[in-house]
């Protein structure tokens, strides 16, 4: 038997959303996690929640104690883990020793006999009809992995098919029965989540053979699930975007091209994906991974576009395919991380993956050409920031700065604003003043915040009070995009009615309370009129909900009154509201406790 994995709170914070996780504290503190079972690296509980019947959570662990994939039955997905799996998991920090602690399955069955191996499964399935269906794809297991991994792969095979069709049957379930009322994605292919992660692992750690394995196991495990499922189901969703079915194609892709594999296995790969394409439930999505296989790297435009030899057509014989982007970028990764740069800006060229290609020649010493030809052909300050940045990291800040400069003159403003605020804290920093104030007007002009209109204050030193005016004319020019931050830089000059005048201009859009209290002092009955009619709209209409909030807004003016010496107007103007809603017997205690 598994020794219980060990678990810390900082891990689990790490894997659920702020709510989720509060939740789950509370559940976890509340009780409602039952009957927590400790099985041969998979961890079980019912945990109680908004439905009749509690809620089922599995967690499955790999040999080092570490989480694979946790699910359960909730129709929770907005991220990370539920409440649910958080409160379990929970339990093994904190309540470590009250978990049960069963022998493995395989413990249990070892000492039964062939009869009574059979007797169990008929006795199941006459409980549990759906786990016909298990059997049979126990039964029809898969044969070996086409390509066989080198070393030995970190996750079951069986355990990893086993898990995709029960989730699929369970996620297609729950969407199916919520038909009408369900609100989230109506993705299937998140199932395909926990192997998707065990791929990139073996990728990123150099084993693309393994990650062939699992990729072959899960998608059989996948076609083999939706065939089981309600097929005019499936119709409903055909032609439905699903983010995670795209992502499994172009991981197929990376693996088939990082597996270095000899023509014989890339036939027989596209073979194999060619014929899943037919059945495949979203097979459109493996289109990227048939192309790669066929195409390797030996295919001749895109030898030619490798070499240097650069034509209208990229390295593609006809056409491009919808998916050509994506398998560029694919390939542009692999070159990378292989070190064949000359090749990997020859092909960035090739398939206009100018921004790639940009920073490429930075990264290997080219950072003048990558200069000139960014200030030539770029139009956006957004990709102008990304290769200015670029330029500084690898210690070229003059030509950052001139690059940045030249942004600025763009007609574009998409990413000026950013670009115009690195410039200027960057030539400060380097003691090129007169460059960062040139920025600052920009930023200024582009992002009229009070942050911007002080750091031009400040460095503008002496010659704020001729410039001041000019700040204030593009401030101004910004109202309508953005009235409340022009509203902070009207009250740090203390210009009240030009603040009054923007809330008169813009009701709803202006942050009304922050106006009445800073002008408050000043122009008292102004404050009180604007107290006093969100609290009549509210008492006139009837909204008794509303009324505490009417009564707030009253409370606040009669203050502004009381402050100015005009108590006697406020009787008045009390006494007129009593009899004005005398009948309205929730709302007169509530005025009358604004009597002083």
């Amino acid at each position: 038997m598994t020794e219980l994995p060990v678990l810390t709170e900082s891990v689990l914070r790490q894997r659920a959303t702020d709510q989720s996780w509060a939740r789950g504290l509370d559940y976890f503190h509340s009780g409602a996690v039952l009957r927590v079972v400790w099985r041969d690296g998979v961890l079980t509980a019912e945990v109680e929640g908004s439905q009749y019947e509690p809620y089922r959570v599995q967690v499955f662990f790999d040999p080092s104690g570490q989480i694979l994939s946790a699910t359960c039955s909730c129709p929770y997905d907005w991220g990370g883990d539920c409440k649910h799996i958080i409160a379990t998991l929970l339990y093994l920090v904190y309540r470590r020793q009250e978990i049960e602690q069963r022998p493995s399955l395989t413990q249990l069955l070892s000492g039964l006999s062939r009869e009574q191996l059979v007797e169990l499964v008929q006795t199941l399935a006459e409980i549990h009809p759906e786990v016909v269906e298990d059997v049979e794809d126990f039964v029809q297991a898969p044969s070996a992995p086409t390509v066989a991994p080198p070393v030995p792969l970190p996750v079951n095979l069986d355990a990893l098919q086993r898990q995709i069709r029960a989730q699929l049957r369970s996620r297609a379930s729950d969407l199916y029965e919520s038909y009408y009322e369900y609100e989230g994605d109506w993705e299937l292919g998140d199932v395909l989540e926990p192997a998707l992660e065990q791929v990139w692992q073996l990728l990123e750690g150099g084993n693309p053979r393994g990650a062939l394995a699992v990729l072959e196991a899960a998608t059989v495990a996948w076609i083999e699930g939706c065939r089981r499922l309600d097929q005019d189901f499936l119709s409903e969703l055909e032609g439905m975007e699903d983010t995670t079915l795209t992502e499994w194609g172009k991981v197929w892709a990376e693996a088939l091209l990082m597996a270095d594999l000899t023509p014989e296995e890339r036939a027989r790969w596209g073979k194999l994906l060619k014929g899943w394409q037919r059945t495949m439930f979203g097979g459109e999505a493996l289109d990227i991974a048939i192309t790669a296989a066929e195409h390797g790297w030996d295919y001749p435009p895109l030898v030619a576009a490798m070499q240097g030899h650069i034509t209208e057509k990229g390295a593609w014989e006809d056409e491009p395919p919808d998916f050509a982007d994506d398998l560029a970028e694919i390939r542009l990764r692999i070159l990378e991380r292989q070190g064949r740069y000359e090749e990997y800006l020859n092909l960035a060229e090739a398939e206009g993956q100018f921004m790639r290609f940009l920073q490429m020649l930075i990264r290997v010493g080219r950072a003048e050409q990558a200069f000139t030809e960014a200030r030539q052909y770029l139009t956006e300050p957004q990709d102008i920031l990304t290769i200015v940045r670029a330029l500084a990291e690898h210690g070229e800040e003059e030509r950052a700065l001139a690059l940045a400069a030249h942004g600025l003159t763009l007609e574009s403003p998409r990413g000026r604003a950013v670009l115009a605020e690195w410039l200027r804290d960057e030539a400060l920093a380097r003691g090129q003043l007169d460059l960062a104030l040139q920025a600052a007007w920009q930023t200024l002009k582009d992002a009229p915040g009070l942050e911007n209109y002080r750091w031009l204050e400040k460095h503008a030193a002496s010659q704020w009070p001729a410039l001041r005016s000019q700040a204030l004319a593009l401030v101004e020019a910004a109202a309508n995009r953005d009235p409340n931050a022009v509203l902070e830089i009207y009250l740090y000059e203390k210009m009240h009615r030009q603040a009054i005048e923007l809330a008169d201009r813009m009701p709803g859009r202006v942050n009304l309370k922050k106006v009445i209290a800073a002008v408050q002092r000043e122009f008292p009955d102004w404050a009180f009129q604007k107290c006093r009619r969100p609290a009549e709209e509210i008492m006139d209409m009837g909204r008794a909900s509303d009324y505490d909030v009417a009564v707030e807004w009253l409370r606040l003016g009669r203050d502004i009154l009381l402050a100015a010496g005009k108590k006697a107007e406020w009787d008045a103007y009390l006494r007129s509201l009593l009899e004005k809603h005398q009948r309205k017997y929730k709302l007169v205690p509530m005025l009358k406790k604004l009597e002083v």
